[in-house]
């Protein structure tokens, strides 16, 4: 039998396809031929048919599709330890929207450098970065070096402030300055991003993203959606958050956020809305109705403490149909690696637990499909992009090793990760980054921070006495 020559033969691994059939080859091969994935079956098979260039031994560890986090503000993830509470200064005249809004360009592309070798470590190969960057050209250029993909939004787009009042932490006079809430600028926004869709094979993509939580007026909102259908992208935009978000917007407006959404014409199955917390029955119904996708961050509800406050509904709107994805948020107190771990906590405390196949298809193909790329990402099926993680068969929580789903879902949240390949290139081995000098990258954001806290008088410094 002739044999066909491929680029990279990953084999000898447990390969968690989350293909149509969900089918998990052990021992299984995936071969790779430029960026794309051209077969994914049994290992003896595979051996037969395709001489490699290059071949990975997985060793009996897991390979599966690279994770995607459907939202992450990805420069945030700078703030560890700044605040003790994001939600609140304290006595600091100066908050998290201060912060934000206190970003040079070289901040912005070492914190994305930096958040991005630590996805690549968690199993993450592409993040939807959603409208929080002044630099959208610095920031894609760290994504490009250390080999990920991004989907990248415009600016805070919004012309409303009311809703604010529900959680002051989100704005400022500094913030606002650099990002004017005016519906002017916002409309000439929509698609500043989307030029990067030109060339199909661009690692940074762009889509258009809206702030919300009520922060878009009915012209917004509707120009919004006419500009993400006009040019095949998503339309994404934060809603449901809390409490008092909605109970503003009904106030203003004499009808819930998402009823209003709906009657504007801008739910469809290619709205995306994150987070959805706190929905009432008509909302709901809304969801179901025009099939829009979710957005879940649990890592986001975790901390905003919501309690009894929420009526917890994403297991139940899985089970309905709902397309539900994860997203980190910000990584401000834990990893992307933290996220699926996160939601199963969070739906065992509203005794409605998700199993780990569920949520692994939220991190996988459900995040593929709110980022616009379900027939190129999200699961390892011929013809679609090269985006594939190893995990290392030596690491303790590989063990033991009877369950991949829950292992990859639940206990190999980061560390485990050996290899990943992004649209065919090898760009993390043996455990590090094969493109980026991951120690300058990480002393490089480090000063970058504390230069960032001089300038806004910030002293980020733990309450513990650090001695020399």
């Amino acid at each position: 039998m002739n044999k066909r020559t491929c680029d990279i033969l990953i084999r000898n691994g447990q390969v968690v396809t989350v293909d149509s059939e969900r089918r998990i080859f052990s021992p299984g091969a995936v071969a790779i031929t430029g960026s794309c994935i051209v077969e994914v079956g049994a290992d003896s098979e595979l051996l037969q048919r395709f001489d490699a260039k290059q071949t990975v031994d997985a060793e009996g560890g897991i390979v599966h599709p690279g994770f995607i986090d459907a939202h992450n503000h990805v420069v945030h993830t700078s703030c560890r330890g700044v605040f003790a509470n994001v939600r609140d200064s304290g006595s600091s005249s100066v908050n998290f929207a201060d912060w934000k809004a206190g970003v040079t360009d070289e901040d912005e592309a070492a914190a994305t450098a930096m958040a991005g070798l630590e996805m690549l470590r968690c199993g993450f190969t592409m993040f939807i970065e959603p409208g929080s960057l002044f630099s959208t050209d610095a920031a894609a250029q760290a994504v490009e070096r250390v080999g990920m993909r991004a989907l990248y939004g415009p600016l805070y787009l919004w012309d409303r402030q009311e809703t604010f009042d529900a959680i002051p932490s989100l704005v400022s006079p500094s913030l606002t300055d650099r990002a004017p809430v005016n519906l002017d600028r916002s409309l000439e926004q929509l698609d500043v991003e989307i030029h990067r869709n030109s060339n199909p094979d661009a690692l940074v993509r762009g889509f258009v993203f809206v702030y919300g939580l009520g922060t878009a007026s009915p012209e917004l909102l509707q120009a919004a959606h006419k500009c993400a259908r006009d040019n095949n992208v998503p339309l994404h935009l934060h809603a449901g958050y809390v409490p008092e978000e909605g109970e503003i917007y009904r106030a203003l407006n004499g009808v819930s956020q998402f009823v209003h959404m709906q009657e504007l014409g801008v739910l469809d199955e290619h709205t995306v809305i994150v987070h959805a917390n706190v929905l009432d029955e008509a909302e709901e119904k809304a969801v179901q109705q025009t099939g829009c996708q979710i957005v879940w961050c649990p890592a986001a509800f975790f901390s905003l403490g919501l309690g009894s406050s929420a009526n917890f509904k994403m297991a139940e709107r899985y089970r309905r149909g709902v397309p539900v994805a994860l997203g980190t948020d910000a990584a401000r107190d834990s990893t992307p690696g933290h996220t699926m771990l996160a939601g199963r906590f969070a739906s065992q405390t509203y005794d409605d637990p998700l199993p780990p196949e569920a949520l692994l298809e939220m991190q996988t193909i459900n995040a593929a499909a709110a980022a616009g790329m379900s027939t190129e990402l999200g699961s390892l099926e011929s013809g679609k992009r090269a985006d594939v993680v190893v995990r290392s068969a030596r690491a303790a929580e590989a063990f033991p090793a009877n369950n991949p789903l829950h292992l990859l879902t639940l206990t190999m949240g980061a560390g485990s990760v050996d290899t990943v390949i992004v649209n065919g290139e090898i760009v993390f081995s043996g455990g590090h980054s094969a493109r980026v000098d991951e120690e300058e990258s990480y002393r490089i954001v480090s000063d970058s921070v504390s230069a960032r806290a001089k300038r806004l008088d910030i002293d980020p410094q733990p309450e513990w006495p650090i001695l020399n």
